[in-house]
Parts: C-alpha cells; sequence; structure tokens
C-alpha cells in the first residue's frame, strides 16, 4: 500500500493552490462576462431610444451598432445581398453600397424601415403600394410598342440608336403606356412608390435590351422579408446603421439638403 506524504507545516499542497486558480479565472471570466453583457444591454437601449438618423453622428453608438450590425447583416442577409453587398442583377437585389435607392433616400431611418417591414411582405406596413405590371402580358402594349418604349428608356442613359423608335417609345411612354405614373414625367421615378430612377444607367434587374424587355412584358414583382417578428429590435436598428455606414444617402436625403449636420439638428 502507498502511504501519504506529509504536508510540511505552512505549505500548500499544489492541487489546492491549482483548484483557487481555477476559480479565480472562472470568477474573472463570470465579471467579464456580465459586465459586457450590460454594457451590451445599455448600450442596445440607448441605440433604440436615439433617434435613427442622429446616430452615425455619435461615435461611441455608431461604433458598437456598426459591431453588431456587421454580424447581424453576415448571418442573415448576405444570402441575398452577398458578402460585398452588391447584390445580384440576376436575381433583382440590388446593391447596397451606393447611393441609388429604390424607396426613400437611404437613411438609417428609411433603412430600418425596410429591414422592419420588408418589401411585399405581407405585412400592412411593408412596401407593398404598387409594382412592375406585366405590360406586356396584360396587352396593354404590343411586343413592337415595348421594344420602342424600351428604346425610350435606354435613350435616357444615352443608349439607343434608333431615333424614330425613341420618338415612338416617348410618346407611348407618357400616354398610352402610362409609364409616368409611377416613373414620372421626367422618369426619374417616385420613391414613395419604389418606381426606380430610369435615367441614371443603375438597374436591379439588368439594364441590356434583353432584361429591360423581360420587364416591361413580364413585369416585376421583387421581395424582401421582414425581421421584426425574427430579431431584436437593437439588433434591427444596428443593421440599419451599419447598411448606412456601407453606403451612401441620397443626393435627394434631406439630410444633404440640410444645411446643418450638427447632432440636434431640426430634420425635414
Amino acid at each position: 500500500m502507498g502511504k501519504s506524504v506529509p504536508v510540511e507545516a505552512g505549505k500548500t499542497p499544489r492541487r489546492v493552490k491549482l483548484l483557487a486558480a481555477a476559480i479565480a479565472v472562472g470568477g474573472l471570466a463570470l465579471l467579464v462576462f456580465a459586465f459586457a453583457q450590460t454594457r451590451d444591454y445599455r448600450l442596445g437601449q440607448e441605440l433604440v431610444s436615439a433617434n435613427p438618423d442622429e446616430i452615425p453622428l455619435d461615435p461611441t453608438l455608431a461604433g458598437y451598432a456598426n459591431e453588431v450590425g456587421r454580424s447581424a447583416f453576415n448571418s442573415n442577409c448576405t444570402s441575398c445581398h452577398g458578402t460585398d453587398m452588391k447584390g445580384s442583377q440576376a436575381r433583382g437585389v440590388p446593391n447596397l453600397t451606393d447611393d441609388i435607392w429604390l424607396y426613400d433616400f437611404g437613411r438609417v431611418s428609411d433603412i430600418e424601415r425596410t429591414v422592419l417591414y420588408g418589401i411585399r411582405s405581407g405585412l400592412g406596413k411593408s412596401h407593398n403600394v404598387t409594382d412592375m405590371p406585366a405590360i406586356g402580358r396584360q396587352k396593354a402594349l404590343t411586343p413592337a410598342e415595348i421594344r420602342d418604349v424600351i428604346a425610350y428608356t435606354l435613350s435616357l442613359s444615352n443608349r439607343s440608336e434608333d431615333p424614330a423608335a425613341v420618338e415612338r417609345g416617348g410618346k407611348l411612354f407618357q400616354d398610352k403606356g402610362v409609364c409616368y405614373d409611377c416613373h414620372s414625367r421626367d422618369a426619374k421615378g417616385i420613391p414613395d412608390y419604389g418606381a426606380p430612377n430610369l435615367t441614371d444607367n443603375d438597374w436591379i434587374y439588368g439594364g441590356d435590351e434583353k432584361s429591360v424587355y423581360k420587364s416591361v412584358y413580364d413585369g416585376r414583382h421583387g421581395q424582401c422579408p421582414a425581421w421584426i417578428d425574427k430579431l431584436s429590435a437593437p439588433m434591427i436598428r444596428a443593421i440599419a446603421v451599419y447598411i448606412h455606414s456601407m453606403s451612401k444617402e441620397s443626393p435627394e436625403s434631406p439630410n444633404n439638403r440640410s444645411a446643418s449636420r450638427m447632432p440636434g439638428a431640426k430634420r425635414a
């Protein structure tokens, strides 16, 4: 049988020291975790109580929101918008890194509304006022007339070489085709409806003649899911702040038209 080794007086066994050290490390880890949780909760509450369009002007809140928003975007949004956030014309997913916005102006509050309620998601507050009708399938225009409208549309970004078709298409755009009703008389779109600007050569589904023909003939009915019942309010706002930080607001944004960008400035 083995013999126990006596402990010298005044000395603590090694295993007792290791146990004490493990308890200390564990306690420290719990304190760090509790501190992080408390910080996240506090900043999350500040994030949702703040004016969303003022958050980019607050370094602490913006930094926190971008950290949380980047992770949440990568987990929930990249399957459609891609890791580079530039979307996919093949799928009709818009680029989130430029200053062109289908709805509203690209402010944090604008982006947050879309993340919350989606586009044609079935919720009452989603963007669902209108969509691109199937003009060809509905026989509102003949195939030849659709090609003329396309010639006119492409001429708005200097990409049409048939002046006669452009002239015919312009008349159809402003009259029989009723295209102006959504895209406006100057073809610059109406962000309240989500009707895109046709003069900037930026296309959701592609700007080649074949893609534009399909849009006019078959219509488009793009969707974006609503996240209001899937993600927390702080996380949704953080995603909006992050997207805002990676993009630019529309030149028509009230923020860009404002003479002041100081915190507390009155916004239109």
